[in-house]
């Protein structure tokens, strides 16, 4: 019956079912980051997409951590062909009703993959991929074998962008919202009882990647800021001189990493 409603062509029906899909996955559909967070995606994820030059139209494209689809969405109402992954049933459920309430089942499907680390696809079969706030969520153990996993997937001279990523080098956590925590060593956890959530360090990203992507944005990252925000901060422009000062691509340093990588 779910999947009934989720392929009607009736607007109020895919509607309910992307409602019923969300609370069963303990989410509020209301909630801007899950029934809003397409809207968002339109505005930014585009428009980074735009900055940097990517051209999603006709190309197969793969979304890691497809939590409730947005930026699939996105992707396929860009003209490509998304397949989207998440270790969790009930987010792929929440995609796929996303997918078919925004109309684009026909371009775009979710589905789980339990490890990652092996992913049912053919070595080469994506020509993009993305990974949009996701990387931080991956245990630092793992890190290493999920990009060589991502790219095994991605055919050579595919473009990975990572976006939205929160990173460890901010003082307040991005998701947590919590100051100095990115800064505790992980052995303190016990102390906690529990994982404190920490975003991901740039230079563990960097040895991920190495052998295995390039950096290729050049020096479009403080325009893509000026495109989101309307303006580039002083912050964002302190950034920016220290990354070319450096002789590294400014997104290593955004409190949120993001990155165009070229797979070798």
């Amino acid at each position: 019956m779910a999947d009934a409603a989720v392929q009607s062509s009736n607007p109020a029906a895919r509607q309910r079912a992307f409602a019923a899909a969300a609370v069963a996955a303990g989410l509020d559909p209301a909630d801007r980051w899950v029934g809003g967070y397409v809207d968002y995606e339109w505005d930014h994820l585009r428009a980074l997409l735009e900055v940097y030059g990517i051209r999603p139209e006709g190309q197969a494209a793969f979304e890691f951590g497809c939590n409730v689809g947005a930026s699939g969405v996105v992707l396929a109402r860009l003209g490509a062909e998304v397949t989207g992954v998440d270790v969790d049933p009930a987010h792929v459920r929440v995609a796929n009703a996303n997918i078919a309430l925004h109309g684009v089942a026909r371009r775009a499907r979710a589905v789980p993959v339990a490890d990652t680390r092996a992913m049912p696809f053919a070595d080469g079969a994506f020509d993009l991929a993305v990974a949009n706030s996701v990387l931080e969520y991956v245990a630092p153990g793992q890190l290493a074998a999920v990009i060589g996993e991502i790219h095994r997937v991605l055919r050579p001279g595919a473009t990975l962008l990572v976006c939205g990523t929160a990173s460890r080098v901010a003082p307040r956590e991005a998701h947590s919202r919590k100051w100095l925590v990115n800064y505790l060593p992980r052995g303190l956890d016990p102390l906690f009882g529990r994982s404190l959530q920490r975003g991901l360090s740039p230079l563990h990203l960097a040895r991920a990647i190495r052998g295995r992507f390039e950096v290729c944005q050049g020096d479009r990252w403080l325009a893509a800021r000026r495109r989101l925000h309307g303006r580039a901060s002083a912050s964002m422009r302190l950034a920016d001189r220290l990354a070319r000062a450096l002789g590294i691509a400014p997104g290593w340093l955004s409190p949120h990493i993001e990155l165009v990588l070229r797979r070798l």
